[in-house]
């Protein structure tokens, strides 16, 4: 009878081994994850940019922002100065 038990008790204790170690193959490493929160918090970043660009612009153009098409007018001539320069 306690051979049973501890044959049984065995198994289980194999299967357990066999579960984790699927579990544990399944799991991301610490380096996956990091890289994984970098282009997590570079995506959020970006969509921010854009998201802020988009409705600063959408703002200008409907002329809530009086002086935004100006700035970016005068970053304009900068950035073609520049330009012309190299």
């Amino acid at each position: 009878m306690e051979e049973k038990i501890e044959k049984e008790g065995l198994e289980h204790l194999e299967h357990i081994e066999v579960e984790l170690k699927e579990i544990k193959k399944r799991t991301p490493t610490s380096y996956r994850a990091f890289i994984n929160g970098i282009f997590q918090g570079a995506g959020a970043i970006v969509g921010g940019i854009l998201a802020v660009a988009l409705i600063g612009f959408l703002l200008s153009v409907f002329g809530v922002i009086p002086g935004l098409g100006e700035i970016a007018h005068y970053f304009q001539n900068i950035m073609g100065q520049l330009h012309s320069r190299m």
